[in-house]
């Protein structure tokens, strides 16, 4: 999917009637009084991106939007007064930026990595994403990363992804091909010119989706599967990365993400039943 242009993202948001945030607050001033003055949580949105968010008949469906409003109603009963959900469109490459500049309160899903420690305040983990093979048909080595990690076996992974860092951490003895994005990855599976493609398993499901049928899909042992949560500004005060870290563990551990996620898959068109075995989120 091409990167969204700030400009394009914001004009179907206008014409489809979603609520807009207003623009960047005083920078200086904390995240939670901001929130608690306006009455409105500002979170980041990048549409088409099914099953974690995507815009239809107007309105944001998938699992980050019932992640960010029952946010909100804990963060309304917390503070004694109705919260609720602004969306302000960014984009992979702006995220942290927009955070720092105060154009968005919060921001979900983000993979935890030192560099995004330094640069925000991050919440997690809100679910775990395991890393999965898709084969190529007729090609099943077996469960273990071992299995893979053979001189001759071709690996396809999204370039610049932590899954592609997970491959090449552990398949040193195999061929990684970088591929630019989801759909280039799984067609070179299909074409024949990669073995198996290793990512996220729900990248790797609307891949398959768009670009028809694999082989089997492999939940590599030892299981790999990076946390995920989200980030706020840093803004000296701390309270809304201190409720919104209350919120992330309250929220996975009562197994509202799981829930979450396998509704938005159901809802996105996606196959739940080919989850392999032993996945949990």
């Amino acid at each position: 999917m091409p990167p969204i242009r700030r400009r394009d993202a914001l004009s179907v948001l206008a014409a489809s009637g979603l609520a807009l945030a207003r623009p960047s607050r005083a920078q200086g001033a904390s995240t939670w009084d901001q929130i608690a003055a306006s009455g409105t949580l500002r979170m980041g949105l990048i549409p088409g991106r099914a099953p974690y968010q995507w815009l239809e008949d107007g309105k944001v469906k998938g699992f980050i939007d019932t992640m960010s409003r029952d946010c909100a109603a804990k963060l309304s009963a917390k503070m004694g007064k109705p919260i609720a959900v602004e969306y302000v469109t960014t984009t992979n490459q702006t995220t942290i930026l927009d955070l720092q500049a105060n154009r968005m309160d919060a921001f979900i899903p983000l993979t935890v990595t030192p560099e995004r420690r330094a640069a925000i305040d991050m919440f997690e983990p809100l679910y775990l994403m395991p890393v999965v093979a898709f084969n190529r048909k007729g090609f099943d080595p077996g469960p273990n990363w071992e299995d893979y990690n053979k001189p001759g076996t071709r690996i396809a992974v999204v370039m610049g992804t932590t899954d592609e860092l997970a491959a090449r951490r552990r398949l040193t003895a195999a061929t990684i091909r970088s591929l630019k994005s989801t759909s280039e990855a799984i067609l070179e599976v299909q074409a024949g010119h990669s073995d198996a493609v290793v990512m996220g398993l729900l990248l790797g499901l609307v891949g398959v989706k768009n670009n028809g049928n694999l082989g089997a899909i492999t939940l590599l042992q030892p299981l790999a599967a990076p946390p995920s949560g989200g980030g706020t500004r840093k803004d000296g005060d701390g309270r809304f990365a201190a409720f919104m870290q209350e919120w992330t563990t309250g929220f996975h551990d009562a197994g509202g993400s799981t829930s979450a996620i396998l509704a938005a898959m159901k809802e996105a068109g996606l196959d739940v039943g080919s989850i392999p075995a032993g996945v949990k989120f």
